[in-house]
């Protein structure tokens, strides 16, 4: 028997898309189809991989990074281009002679795995690991683009990598590595809220025994419990990554060959409504993707992932598939300017009913409102006179000098912008909120004076925009400040309903805040704590679920990861069918609706999270049960 002695095949993009319009009778066999509909088809085809990534069963795009640690940090940022130092794969070695600071070079026991163009973090005395990039190696001598802040003496370890880790979709597990001995010790991972409620998230207590993955749009956040002492650790990690968009004809797609059936088989499911498949062949089809895609998942399965890829299809092409699967359009029509504005206001409109359901995990968020004395309610939006903002972009600072009643301009050292909000706390208690004019150096011109003295070392925080209104504030913490040289800790706070709140009979006791309620309201948030704070030593951390961003144009960028791009297409169908299709065929509406509901709920149960198991009195403030 004579054989082929290859098996390397992997059929281009172009023959899985031929194919699946020759399995709907679209083309025949030697057909090519027109330029328009191939177009349509890779679009459906990128979103069906997209939208496989949830179903965790892509083990081939399972990967290994590596956080590399800085003492005191515990939020670190994974893909994005941040500042944070992330590897796919590194090198190690050591110092081999004493690197005095001030110089731009090393001599390191091995330069294997160090290029030019790579980053390098060098071990210095003091406990902080020094990032820069090669210029330069010869023999065991490393250039530097910039000098040592520090001495690194012999034995430090020295880690180079050239290629930085993408965002992963999820983390599935990390360990804890000692860089010396390479020792690893298995991290516990947190849910959201098991991660929010710690107290004290900055106190160096060692190695971290624990970590929280957060994994937003832009990059994914990785927080370690506790924060680390030195940098002699790093957190390996194992993550499941994105898959790759299909483009070109002769592009493959990121599947191995034993996937290419089954997804020539979905990808002929996907496509079938839009050329008014019959509905015997098209549930036959539908039964054999389903049993394909299932056998290939039981032999490649693995825990299952979580992705927040930015949404990479334009909002038209979306669109246009949409009109296509409800037959407003036909197979390589052009959707009129019309059909399209009024599916772009029925889109909008599915988008923001679905901010009910909660799905949105990439869209929850920590703020920071600071408490003033005596004020128990506060207002969250737009236009609110309160502060309320994003935790992650409050800059916390203090005077660099004392400043007295009626001047308007003060000394702060700190990353601050024209244009910011500014708070400073008074000597009489309170803070004092205004807006920032100018910025020179350490001087802050501001836009009203202050109303009282202000001592040289009291807090001063700015935050570039106002927090908007969020939907709901599933949890908070009160954030105790810390004193000079100490840590700042978290307590959770308890929330309360509409009538639990209602029912305090002194809303103004004053006292340690210890409770909440959010009152969701349509021009801005009302939050109200209990009881009154007596100072403005502390502030409440709220997670709350921002709204989703509408689409403003057709060319946005839609506030959802690549994942959600199916279900978004076949419900925008289904929301659009009795414009179009009123008397139309009940059966093809049903199996239209039967995909659609399918696919959201395959989209929901994905974005959901981990959640923790709280016990807690069944006894509101005044005494209501529930």
């Amino acid at each position: 028997m004579t054989m082929a002695g290859s098996a390397v095949w992997n059929p281009g993009t172009a023959d899985i898309i031929n194919g699946a319009l020759r399995l709907i009778g679209a083309i025949a066999s030697g057909e090519v189809p027109p330029a328009n509909e191939y177009q349509d088809a890779l679009s459906a085809l990128n979103g069906l991989i997209k939208a496989w990534q949830v179903s965790g069963v892509h083990v081939w795009a399972l990967g290994e990074g590596t956080v590399f640690l800085q003492p005191g940090q515990a939020r670190y940022g994974i893909g994005g281009g941040g500042a944070d130092q992330v590897a796919q794969a590194y090198a190690a070695t050591v110092v081999s002679a004493l690197a005095v600071a001030g110089v731009a070079q090393v001599t390191v026991a091995a330069a294997a795995g160090i290029a030019v163009g790579s980053r390098i973090g060098i071990l210095l005395d003091a406990g902080g690991m020094f990032w820069s990039s090669v210029l330069s190696v010869a023999g065991g001598t490393v250039y530097l683009a910039s000098g040592l802040p520090g001495p690194a003496s012999a034995g430090a370890v020295v880690i180079g990598y050239g290629a930085p880790c993408a965002r992963p979709l999820k983390i599935v597990g990390a360990r804890a590595v000692d860089l010396a001995t390479g020792v690893e010790t298995p991290l516990v991972p947190m849910s959201r809220l098991d991660y929010a409620n710690l107290s004290g998230k900055v106190s160096p207590g060692g190695a971290p025994t624990q970590y929280f993955y957060d994994p937003q749009l832009g990059s994914g956040i990785f927080s370690v419990y506790p924060a680390p002492l030195d940098a002699r650790a790093a957190v390996a990690f194992t993550c499941q990554l994105p898959l790759q968009d299909v483009g070109g004809a002769a592009d493959q797609a990121d599947v191995p060959q034993e996937w290419i059936s089954a997804l020539r088989f979905a990808l002929a499911v996907e496509l079938a409504p839009e050329y008014d498949c019959p509905p015997p062949r098209f549930e036959m089809l539908k039964a054999m993707a389903a049993e394909k895609f299932a056998v290939v998942a039981q032999w490649d399965r693995e825990p299952e992932g979580t992705a927040t890829g930015p949404f990479g299809q334009p909002v038209y092409r979306m669109i246009a598939g949409a009109l296509r699967l409800c037959g407003a359009v036909g197979p390589q029509e052009v959707p009129r300017l019309g059909l399209v504005e009024n599916a772009f206001a029925s889109l909008n409109a599915m988008v923001q009913a679905w901010q009910a359901s909660g799905i949105h995990v990439w869209a929850e968020e920590d703020c920071t409102l600071f408490l003033q004395p005596g004020q128990v309610r506060y207002l969250i939006g737009a236009g609110s006179a309160d502060a309320v903002a994003v935790s992650s972009q409050c800059v916390e600072t203090v005077l660099a000098a004392a400043g007295v009643a009626a001047q308007a301009s003060v000394a702060a050292v700190g990353s601050i912008a024209a244009g910011w909000q500014v708070g400073i706390w008074l000597d009489g208690g309170g803070v004092f909120w205004t807006g920032v004019a100018a910025v020179a150096g350490t001087g802050l011109t501001l836009a009203s004076a202050l109303p009282s003295a202000a001592s040289a070392g009291a807090r001063v925080v700015a935050y570039p925009a106002a927090m908007v209104r969020p939907l709901r504030v599933p949890a908070a913490r009160r954030r105790q400040f810390a004193g000079t040289g100490g840590q700042a800790i978290e307590i959770p706070l308890v929330p309360m309903s509409r009538l639990d709140y209602a029912n305090v009979p002194n809303k103004t006791v004053p006292g340690m805040v210890t409770q909440f309620f959010y009152d969701p309201q349509l021009g801005a948030g009302v939050l109200h704590v209990w009881p009154a704070p007596v100072d403005s030593g502390s502030a409440v951390v709220l997670t709350a679920q921002r709204p989703l961003v509408p689409f403003a144009d057709l060319g946005a960028v839609p506030d959802f990861p690549d994942e959600w791009l199916a279900a978004m297409r076949w419900n925008l169908a289904v929301e659009l069918w009795p414009e179009y299709n009123g008397s139309g065929n009940p059966a093809q509406y049903g199996l239209l609706k039967q995909e659609a509901v399918g696919k959201l709920m395959v989209a929901q149960a994905w974005d959901r999270e981990p959640q923790s198991v709280l016990f807690g009195a069944g006894c509101g403030p005044a005494g209501r049960a529930g």
